[in-house]
């Protein structure tokens, strides 16, 4: 073998060990790449296993959390103790959804106690105060009192405009005979009214009747010397009219007839009295005046009075033996004074028994 021959040889000899270090030296990176990627994939399944658990710790923790605060609610609602469970709770999937809330039970509270209703105290009626009586407007000339006067009913009616000036105390109505009506009263002057109320200026006066009288109206004030004269009126004459006479009464006589009771008292029976004008019967007697009357004189006593004019009888008992009295009876009617007789019997006398 030539030298030329054995040249190649030794280039192939020298390059198949460059060559094999080569591969080898690229497995053995691609093996470190490949391990290198396999330690950081298990690196990254560890922390991803990490988190996991750390998640289903926090889960844990909040739904704890969670109930507690729920049996805290439950116990202030309801603070009864609960027995704990010796069975281990049997581990269950956590679920994302929150736990529903159990509805706290409160207890409806009591109605109040109304308080009794105190009885009401009747309101006091509200008094009301009459309003004062308007008072006139005084007159444009309080000097002037302007007086009028008309007969009315057997009566002289006045009337004159108030007094309206200062220091008043009365009205002096004087009545004359004659026109010259003067105060103080002189001659027949004659004081028929005193007012002391300057608003009530008007009064009524009776004077005989059939005769003209004048009157004046004086409006004064007391003072040292006596009453003062501060306004004078004007004379009215007024003449009243009589009332027109009654007829007399005629008193008819009526039978009396005595009985006396052995004691037991005098009986008196009498004649009735027809007539419409009767009131009643008085019974009267007298141990001292042999003519008792009614009305009474002196020492007569009325003893019995009847309404019905049918009852004719009656018996005094409030006598004793040996008293005499003197009876009467009159029939009477309602008269100007009083009681007027219509019918009388005689005065009659009888001893008891």
């Amino acid at each position: 073998m030539s030298v030329s021959e054995k040249k190649p040889a030794t280039h192939l000899a020298t390059a198949v060990p460059g060559a094999l270090g080569a591969a080898l030296l690229i497995g053995a990176v691609a093996f470190g790449a490949s391990t290198l990627r396999s330690a950081a994939n298990q690196a990254a399944s560890q922390a991803a296993e990490q988190s996991v658990a750390s998640a289903s710790v926090t889960q844990e923790a909040v739904f704890g959390a969670t109930v507690a605060n729920q049996r805290r609610d439950a116990f202030k609602a309801d603070p009864k103790p609960h027995p704990a469970k010796s069975e281990e709770p049997k581990e269950e999937p956590i679920k994302t959804e929150a736990p529903k809330e159990e509805p706290i039970k409160t207890e409806a509270p009591k109605p109040a106690e109304q308080p009794k209703s105190q009885p009401t105290a009747k309101p006091k009626p509200v008094e009301t105060t009459k309003p004062a009586p308007t008072q006139k407007p005084a007159p444009a000339n309080p000097g002037v009192l302007a007086l009028e006067g008309w007969p009315k009913d057997s009566k002289a009616k006045l009337s004159w405009t108030a007094f309206g000036g200062e220091g008043f105390e009365y009205y002096k109505l004087v009545r004359s005979g004659d026109t010259m009506v003067t105060w103080p009263p002189s001659g027949d002057d004659v004081v028929a009214g005193v007012i002391s109320d300057r608003n009530s200026p008007f009064t009524a006066d009776k004077p005989p009747c059939g005769t003209p009288w004048n009157y004046a109206v004086f409006a004064v004030r007391h003072g040292e010397a006596g009453y003062m004269v501060l306004a004078t009126s004007n004379v009215v004459t007024v003449t009243t009219v009589c009332a027109p006479v009654p007829e007399p009464i005629v008193v008819k006589p009526i039978a009396l007839t005595l009985n006396v009771l052995p004691a037991q008292g005098i009986q008196l029976g009498w004649e009735g009295c027809w007539s419409d004008k009767f009131v009643a019967y008085k019974v009267v007697r007298s141990s001292s005046n042999p003519d008792p009357r009614f009305p009474l004189n002196d020492g007569t006593e009325l003893i019995a009075v009847i309404g019905d004019p049918n009852q004719t009888g009656f018996v005094d008992t409030a006598v004793a033996a040996g008293q005499t009295w003197t009876y009467r009876v009159l029939a009477v009617t309602n008269g100007d004074g009083g009681y007027v007789p219509i019918c009388e019997t005689a005065a009659m006398a009888a001893t008891a028994q």
